[in-house]
């Protein structure tokens, strides 16, 4: 595979591969037939190159144009269906020290400002998160204090680079037509690894949304209602509230 580079001036030959169908396509099957270290390789690659990915970089919404071209929402489910169920098969049993190093490569490298505003830099982010606080339930993980206050340290980077652009990450304006869910995934994940202090200012960054989805649930059938107030509890239970206590 080919090296990487640290200021490329073309894409890396995997990531042209992932602009296409087939090689996005092809990703389960490649998993399957390369060892630990060579996923290790294609994921610290994909990292690197988030913003440049066809699915982050030609996602970024457009306030004249909230739902994105066909084409190009086609292209991101398939990465959804195909790669990312991949990436997290193998994210799942990652130590915690690995998901500090990739976590380290999306902050060094990548505009975590504009790929939280699509689907799949909120997915990537949200694997990654994930991991590291489920590592944190385990009580057979053997993770040293060092280990623990470098992965502190970065969370609480990415937590600051996140906090300025949460009002801006979700799908559209027009709550009734979003579909936020891995958004309030994203934020659930952060607020359970957040202190009372950062749970706070995750609140304060997404009110507007909360309250204008408990109003315009009010207005909605019941199936669709339960859904956008579900979505929003999925935020709100991960830092101990519910959306029953706004009325």
């Amino acid at each position: 595979m080919e090296p990487i580079q640290q200021n490329p001036s073309s894409p890396h030959p995997f990531i042209a591969i992932l602009s296409h169908a087939k090689g996005k396509k092809a990703i389960p099957r490649v998993f399957r037939h390369i060892d630990d270290q060579q996923r290790l390789t294609i994921l610290t690659i994909l990292v690197i190159h988030l913003d440049i990915l066809d699915v982050i970089r030609l996602a970024y919404p457009h306030p004249d144009e909230p739902q994105l071209p066909r084409a190009v929402r086609d292209e991101v489910e398939l990465f959804s269906q195909a790669v990312i169920p991949t990436l997290l098969a193998y994210i799942g049993d990652a130590p915690l020290n690995i998901i500090s190093g990739l976590v380290g490569l999306v902050l060094d490298r990548v505009n975590v400002q504009a790929i939280i505003r699509t689907k799949i830099g909120v997915a990537m982010l949200t694997m990654l998160v994930s991991r590291a606080f489920l590592v944190k339930q385990q009580s057979s993980a053997q993770v040293s204090d060092e280990d623990w206050s470098q992965w502190t340290q970065l969370y609480n980077r990415l937590f600051d680079l996140a906090e300025p652009v949460l009002p801006y990450i979700f799908t559209t304006d027009n709550v009734n037509t979003s579909n936020d869910f891995e958004i309030w995934q994203f934020l659930a994940t952060m607020g359970v690894s957040a202190s009372p202090e950062q749970q706070q200012r995750l609140v304060l960054g997404v009110k507007d949304r909360v309250m204008a989805t408990v109003e315009i649930s009010k207005q909605l059938p019941q199936d669709m209602a339960a859904r956008k107030l579900g979505e929003v509890n999925l935020f709100m239970r991960a830092i101990g509230l519910d959306v029953e206590l706004l009325g």
